[in-house]
């Protein structure tokens, strides 16, 4: 937290010089404390939370934040039009602060053929990191920031393991489908 509180001082002293001078300096000074505050929160998302973020590249909203295809941080809850469509036991987040771990297109992640075996192995390791809310509906699952390090520093291990897994999967999923093609081929030959 040491970075965090020194960063916030010294943007603290900045904004105020800036401040006192904005009439006379061509500054944007709603800009610079924009781009502080997005700053301050990836220190705090990185050494309050233990989320492997780069403050100074990633963070572009201290509102929500992709983190590649299928990660993102946000606040949820009314308030931020932003809740979830289909929670498990009915529960919303209310102004909460929330890693969103989600695949829209379900299984197709791993591939056109829709390994659903695979994808709910890999949704299973996934859930096993306790996640606050969960959405089977629509494949989603929400981790309270607090507890969110883990699966967020764990996930791109996760995934390439699952991703290597189906490129053997998928190689003998398709022989069984050709296989199973050439004998409706022979069983056509043979009528």
């Amino acid at each position: 937290m040491k970075t965090l509180k020194q960063t916030t001082k010294a943007y603290k002293e900045i904004l105020e010089v800036v401040n006192k001078y904005k009439d006379i300096c061509v500054y944007d000074v709603s800009d610079l404390e924009s781009k502080s505050k997005k700053h301050l929160f990836g220190i705090e998302l990185k050494e309050k939370y233990g989320l492997n973020v780069d403050p100074t590249q990633d963070i572009y909203s201290c509102d929500w934040i992709n983190f590649g295809d299928y990660r993102s941080v946000g606040w949820f809850g009314e308030k931020y039009r932003r809740t979830i469509s289909w929670s498990v036991d009915g529960k919303q987040p209310e102004d909460e602060l929330l890693l969103d771990i989600g695949f829209s297109t379900g299984a197709y992640i791993f591939g056109d053929d829709y390994p659903k075996e695979l994808f709910q192995k890999f949704w299973l390791e996934l859930k096993s990191y306790k996640p606050k809310y969960c959405d089977e509906v629509n494949n989603h699952l929400y981790f309270d920031i607090k507890s969110a390090s883990k699966i967020f520093n764990d996930f791109k291990s996760i995934l390439n393991k699952y991703s290597e897994i189906n490129k053997k999967d998928y190689i003998l999923r398709e022989i069984k489908k050709n296989k199973e093609e050439l004998k409706t081929l022979k069983a056509r030959i043979e009528e």
